[in-house]
């Protein structure tokens, strides 16, 4: 469900990763290090990410990670990605896919992100989790994962103007047939390779923002925000399906709604209980039957297309009659002469047709055999032709 973060959800990301217990530290690797711990009630492991950039700034890497233009540029696992709207000037919604190693589908993820940035030599955070929305809903050909929570915390360097500390932690459940125990192996291998990747990014943004038409940073400056604006309530619930909708308007009747019908209800021209069998709907209104419930039970049952099967389905049982009868006149007639000619049966029909199948074959193969006789006596006529002009030749 979607909701507006506010300080205690960033409080809390920051007690996320700055606390080791229960963590279990996987790979040390230079100034990288990767950590993950199980979650009660799923079987994905939660993992975390501590690394350093020595040249890097925090600003850079934060523009970096809200950048959707230069995120086609670095992020070579992205298909798609569609900014949906903002919540407020700190909140938005968006979809992103990606590609997954075959045989597997590719994931989409539609997302609330929600940063903070507390000032030049304080914290840059970003977190996002995944959120319904109505006009984005499950798409052909992907695997809609869940992303609990992904979390980044920004810091720079004590006594450092360049570089910066980051943080990263991710609860996601790629949904599908993956075994648990295969994501989770993988991981925290992945986890360093996307540091790396974000790295190179980071190194390479300002030089590729400045050739840009346009240095818009909507992140930062809240009057360059370009997308429109949305409502929580379009990610609050999932959009119902038909079914539920029917039942919501009255077109079907829920199967624990048993009780008679109160009094000031019973004028009414369309409830739940109007929808249930005649015997039902006696009991519920005591014996009386109201008049627009009894045209109501008049008018669906009577589909005309049942109509015409009862008819049709009456006369197939009097042409079977009138079959049976002839059938039983033919028998007491007497048998017929040697002159007519008797009715074959379908063995003896069967019998002829094989036999015709059997002299066709014969005809195509000694049309065969004679097409062969005069292409052998052709090449043989050929040859003697040959044989005589090189006999007139003069040496």
């Amino acid at each position: 469900m979607a909701r507006i973060a506010d300080d205690s959800d960033f409080e809390a990301l920051k007690r996320l990763v700055d606390n080791h217990d229960g963590w279990t530290l996987e790979l040390s690797k230079s100034d990288t290090q990767v950590y993950t711990r199980p979650v009660a009630g799923c079987n994905f492991n939660m993992v975390k990410i501590h690394t350093e950039f020595s040249d890097v700034t925090a600003d850079v890497v934060f523009d970096v990670l809200h950048d959707p233009d230069y995120r086609k540029v670095w992020d070579s696992h992205m298909l798609a990605s569609e900014e949906i709207g903002i919540l407020n000037v700190n909140n938005d919604v968006g979809y992103y896919a990606m590609s997954c190693p075959p045989p597997l589908k590719p994931r989409d993820f539609v997302l609330q992100r929600s940063w903070l940035d507390t000032g030049p030599q304080g914290e840059q955070m970003l977190l996002s989790r995944s959120v319904p929305h109505k006009n984005y809903p499950p798409k052909k050909g992907y695997v809609r994962a869940m992303s609990y929570i992904t979390g980044f915390v920004l810091r720079m360097k004590e006594n450092s103007k360049t570089g910066c500390t980051l943080k990263y932690v991710a609860h996601c459940d790629p949904q599908g047939t993956l075994p648990p125990w295969l994501v989770n192996k993988v991981t925290h291998t992945l986890g360093p390779r996307m540091v790396k990747d974000l790295k190179k990014a980071a190194l390479g943004y300002t030089g590729w923002k400045q050739s840009q038409p346009h240095l818009r940073k909507p992140w930062r400056y809240p009057e360059e925000i370009r997308c429109p604006r949305i409502s929580i309530d379009d990610c609050l619930e999932k959009v119902p399906e038909p079914s539920a909708i029917a039942l919501s308007s009255g077109h079907s009747t829920p199967s624990h709604q048993q009780q008679p019908i109160p009094s000031q209800q019973q004028s009414q021209p369309q409830t739940p209980t109007q929808r249930k069998l005649p015997q039902q709907l006696k009991a519920q209104t005591n014996g009386r039957v109201l008049p627009i419930m009894h045209k109501k039970a008049q008018s669906t049952p009577a589909s005309p297309v049942v109509e015409d099967a009862k008819f049709l389905k009456r006369d197939e049982l009097l042409k079977l009659r009138l079959a049976e009868q002839l059938g039983k006149d033919e028998k007491k007639k007497p048998k017929p002469d040697g002159n007519k000619e008797p009715v074959k049966s379908s063995k003896e029909l069967e019998k002829e047709a094989k036999a015709a199948a059997k002299e066709s074959k014969k005809a195509t193969k000694a049309a065969a055999k004679e097409a062969e006789a005069l292409a052998k006596k052709d090449r043989k006529e050929k040859g003697l032709t040959k044989r005589r002009s090189l006999l007139n030749l003069k040496f």
